[in-house]
Protein backbone atom coordinates (compact mmCIF):
# COMPACT_ATOMS: atom_id res chain seq x y z
CA UNK A 1 0.00 0.00 0.00
CA UNK A 2 2.80 2.14 0.43
CA UNK A 3 3.68 2.73 -3.29
CA UNK A 4 0.34 4.09 -3.90
CA UNK A 5 -1.04 6.88 -4.19
CA UNK A 6 -2.98 9.08 -1.59
CA UNK A 7 -5.84 9.53 -4.16
CA UNK A 8 -5.39 5.85 -5.30
CA UNK A 9 -9.00 4.23 -4.76
CA UNK A 10 -10.27 7.70 -7.38
CA UNK A 11 -7.94 6.51 -9.85
CA UNK A 12 -8.55 3.17 -9.83
CA UNK A 13 -12.06 3.63 -10.01
CA UNK A 14 -11.92 6.27 -13.27
CA UNK A 15 -9.63 3.86 -14.86
CA UNK A 16 -12.18 0.49 -14.28
CA UNK A 17 -14.72 3.38 -15.73
CA UNK A 18 -12.63 4.13 -18.77
CA UNK A 19 -12.00 0.19 -18.94
CA UNK A 20 -15.80 -0.49 -19.51
CA UNK A 21 -16.12 -1.63 -16.19
CA UNK A 22 -18.78 -0.12 -13.81
CA UNK A 23 -16.99 0.52 -10.90
CA UNK A 24 -18.37 1.69 -6.67
CA UNK A 25 -16.78 2.02 -3.53
CA UNK A 26 -18.23 1.50 -0.35
CA UNK A 27 -16.53 2.29 2.98
CA UNK A 28 -17.31 -0.81 4.18
CA UNK A 29 -18.33 -4.85 3.73
CA UNK A 30 -22.08 -4.19 5.06
CA UNK A 31 -22.81 -1.20 2.88
CA UNK A 32 -21.46 -2.96 0.00
CA UNK A 33 -23.31 -6.50 0.55
CA UNK A 34 -26.53 -4.67 0.82
CA UNK A 35 -26.03 -2.49 -2.09
CA UNK A 36 -25.08 -5.76 -3.82
CA UNK A 37 -28.38 -7.30 -2.80
CA UNK A 38 -30.03 -4.65 -4.35
CA UNK A 39 -28.27 -5.36 -7.61
CA UNK A 40 -29.36 -9.02 -8.16
CA UNK A 41 -33.06 -9.33 -9.26
CA UNK A 42 -34.89 -11.84 -6.84
CA UNK A 43 -35.28 -14.41 -9.36
CA UNK A 44 -31.96 -14.54 -11.26
CA UNK A 45 -29.88 -17.59 -10.70
CA UNK A 46 -26.25 -16.59 -9.02
CA UNK A 47 -23.31 -18.55 -9.95
CA UNK A 48 -20.19 -17.92 -6.39
CA UNK A 49 -16.60 -18.05 -7.64
CA UNK A 50 -14.37 -19.67 -5.05
CA UNK A 51 -14.26 -16.26 -2.99
CA UNK A 52 -13.28 -15.34 0.91
CA UNK A 53 -14.12 -12.11 0.78
CA UNK A 54 -18.36 -13.23 -0.53
CA UNK A 55 -18.55 -15.06 2.16
CA UNK A 56 -17.10 -12.89 4.91
CA UNK A 57 -19.48 -10.59 3.51
CA UNK A 58 -22.25 -13.03 4.54
CA UNK A 59 -23.46 -12.31 0.78
CA UNK A 60 -23.97 -16.02 0.22
CA UNK A 61 -25.98 -16.75 3.38
CA UNK A 62 -28.33 -13.52 2.63
CA UNK A 63 -29.09 -14.84 -0.91
CA UNK A 64 -29.99 -18.24 0.17
CA UNK A 65 -32.20 -17.26 3.13
CA UNK A 66 -34.54 -14.95 0.05
CA UNK A 67 -35.14 -17.94 -1.96
CA UNK A 68 -32.43 -17.16 -4.64
CA UNK A 69 -31.12 -19.80 -6.51
CA UNK A 70 -27.12 -20.18 -5.69
CA UNK A 71 -24.79 -22.31 -7.88
CA UNK A 72 -21.77 -22.71 -5.16
CA UNK A 73 -19.30 -25.47 -5.88
CA UNK A 74 -17.54 -25.05 -2.43
CA UNK A 75 -20.92 -26.96 -0.92
CA UNK A 76 -19.90 -30.20 -3.23
CA UNK A 77 -18.08 -33.27 -1.62
CA UNK A 78 -16.80 -34.78 -4.54
CA UNK A 79 -14.52 -33.25 -7.45
CA UNK A 80 -17.02 -34.63 -10.05
CA UNK A 81 -19.91 -32.86 -8.13
CA UNK A 82 -17.49 -29.61 -7.96
CA UNK A 83 -17.11 -29.72 -11.65
CA UNK A 84 -20.60 -30.09 -12.67
CA UNK A 85 -21.53 -27.18 -10.19
CA UNK A 86 -18.60 -24.94 -11.83
CA UNK A 87 -20.86 -25.41 -15.17
CA UNK A 88 -23.73 -24.36 -14.16
CA UNK A 89 -22.04 -21.27 -12.62
CA UNK A 90 -21.15 -20.52 -16.34
CA UNK A 91 -24.99 -20.34 -17.19
CA UNK A 92 -26.02 -18.57 -14.86
CA UNK A 93 -27.62 -15.08 -14.42
CA UNK A 94 -25.16 -13.45 -12.24
CA UNK A 95 -21.37 -14.33 -11.01
CA UNK A 96 -20.25 -13.29 -7.89
CA UNK A 97 -16.74 -13.36 -7.06
CA UNK A 98 -13.33 -11.51 -6.07
CA UNK A 99 -10.13 -10.95 -7.40
CA UNK A 100 -6.99 -11.84 -6.53
CA UNK A 101 -5.46 -8.59 -7.22
CA UNK A 102 -6.57 -5.30 -8.98
CA UNK A 103 -4.40 -2.46 -10.52
CA UNK A 104 -4.12 1.07 -10.30
CA UNK A 105 -5.15 1.51 -14.12
CA UNK A 106 -8.15 -0.94 -13.47
CA UNK A 107 -6.96 -4.71 -14.61
CA UNK A 108 -8.25 -7.23 -12.30
CA UNK A 109 -5.65 -10.46 -11.89
CA UNK A 110 -6.04 -14.07 -11.00
CA UNK A 111 -4.55 -17.26 -10.91
CA UNK A 112 -6.69 -20.74 -10.38
CA UNK A 113 -6.07 -24.13 -10.31
CA UNK A 114 -9.02 -25.52 -12.63
CA UNK A 115 -10.07 -22.09 -14.26
CA UNK A 116 -13.57 -22.38 -13.11
CA UNK A 117 -13.78 -19.12 -11.73
CA UNK A 118 -11.97 -17.06 -14.21
CA UNK A 119 -14.09 -18.78 -16.69
CA UNK A 120 -16.77 -17.13 -15.70
CA UNK A 121 -15.77 -13.95 -14.58
CA UNK A 122 -14.89 -14.02 -18.87
CA UNK A 123 -17.66 -15.74 -20.40
CA UNK A 124 -21.23 -17.30 -19.63
CA UNK A 125 -22.47 -14.77 -17.06
CA UNK A 126 -24.04 -12.15 -18.68
CA UNK A 127 -23.42 -10.15 -15.94
CA UNK A 128 -20.40 -10.42 -13.56
CA UNK A 129 -19.38 -8.88 -9.90
CA UNK A 130 -16.60 -8.50 -8.81
CA UNK A 131 -15.70 -7.50 -4.66
CA UNK A 132 -12.48 -6.62 -3.72
CA UNK A 133 -10.87 -4.86 -0.52
CA UNK A 134 -8.54 -2.52 -0.40
CA UNK A 135 -6.23 -4.64 0.14
CA UNK A 136 -6.39 -6.38 -3.25
CA UNK A 137 -5.47 -2.47 -4.98
CA UNK A 138 -1.74 -2.77 -6.31
CA UNK A 139 0.36 -0.21 -7.99
CA UNK A 140 0.43 -2.15 -11.53
CA UNK A 141 0.43 -5.52 -13.02
CA UNK A 142 4.21 -6.70 -11.96
CA UNK A 143 2.63 -6.13 -8.57
CA UNK A 144 -0.79 -7.69 -9.53
CA UNK A 145 1.77 -10.91 -10.50
CA UNK A 146 3.80 -11.15 -7.33
CA UNK A 147 1.15 -10.35 -5.11
CA UNK A 148 -0.68 -13.56 -7.01
CA UNK A 149 2.20 -15.54 -5.92
CA UNK A 150 3.48 -14.20 -2.53
CA UNK A 151 -0.01 -13.82 -1.15
CA UNK A 152 -3.07 -14.89 -2.57
CA UNK A 153 -2.10 -18.73 -3.74
CA UNK A 154 -0.17 -19.52 -0.54
CA UNK A 155 -3.10 -18.45 1.90
CA UNK A 156 -5.17 -20.14 -0.56
CA UNK A 157 -3.39 -23.18 -0.48
CA UNK A 158 -3.06 -23.21 3.50
CA UNK A 159 -6.82 -22.78 3.60
CA UNK A 160 -7.65 -25.62 1.28
CA UNK A 161 -5.21 -27.97 3.31
CA UNK A 162 -3.16 -28.69 0.23
CA UNK A 163 0.61 -30.83 0.03
CA UNK A 164 2.58 -28.20 -1.26
CA UNK A 165 5.15 -26.23 -0.18
CA UNK A 166 3.90 -23.02 0.30
CA UNK A 167 0.93 -24.33 2.42
CA UNK A 168 3.73 -24.93 4.48
CA UNK A 169 5.07 -21.71 5.36
CA UNK A 170 3.49 -19.16 2.98
CA UNK A 171 6.62 -19.18 0.11
CA UNK A 172 6.18 -19.72 -3.23
CA UNK A 173 8.93 -21.87 -5.24
CA UNK A 174 6.76 -22.20 -8.33
CA UNK A 175 6.77 -25.81 -7.24
CA UNK A 176 6.33 -28.91 -9.38
CA UNK A 177 4.06 -30.08 -7.17
CA UNK A 178 0.64 -32.22 -8.77
CA UNK A 179 -1.26 -30.12 -5.74
CA UNK A 180 -0.17 -27.17 -7.47
CA UNK A 181 -2.61 -24.41 -7.39
CA UNK A 182 -1.10 -21.83 -9.70
CA UNK A 183 -2.19 -22.99 -12.94
CA UNK A 184 -4.31 -20.62 -14.87
CA UNK A 185 -3.39 -16.72 -14.57
CA UNK A 186 -6.03 -14.18 -16.45
CA UNK A 187 -5.61 -10.39 -16.62
CA UNK A 188 -9.01 -8.82 -17.46
CA UNK A 189 -7.54 -5.23 -19.27
CA UNK A 190 -11.42 -4.47 -20.49
CA UNK A 191 -15.02 -5.68 -20.46
CA UNK A 192 -14.81 -9.03 -22.30
CA UNK A 193 -17.27 -8.95 -25.17
CA UNK A 194 -20.13 -10.70 -24.31
CA UNK A 195 -20.92 -9.45 -21.14
CA UNK A 196 -23.59 -7.29 -20.74
CA UNK A 197 -22.04 -5.72 -17.32
CA UNK A 198 -18.77 -6.36 -15.28
CA UNK A 199 -19.28 -4.24 -12.28
CA UNK A 200 -16.25 -3.84 -9.49
CA UNK A 201 -17.06 -3.08 -6.03
CA UNK A 202 -14.53 -1.68 -3.92
CA UNK A 203 -14.47 -1.95 -0.17
CA UNK A 204 -12.66 0.15 2.30
CA UNK A 205 -11.60 -3.09 4.55
CA UNK A 206 -9.60 -5.23 3.67
CA UNK A 207 -11.17 -8.52 3.05
CA UNK A 208 -9.89 -11.96 2.15
CA UNK A 209 -6.54 -13.01 0.45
Amino acid sequence: MEDLPADYIQITLERLKKNGMGAFYYPTARETAEEILRQIPREATVGLGGSITVREMGIPEALIERGQKVYDHWQEKTREARTAMGRLQQHSNYFLTSTNALTLDGKLVNVDASGNRVTSMIFGPSHVIVVAGINKIVLNLEAGLTRLKKIAAPKNCQRRKDPTPCAQDLVCRDCESPHRLCRVTTIIERKPYGLERLSVYMVGEELGY
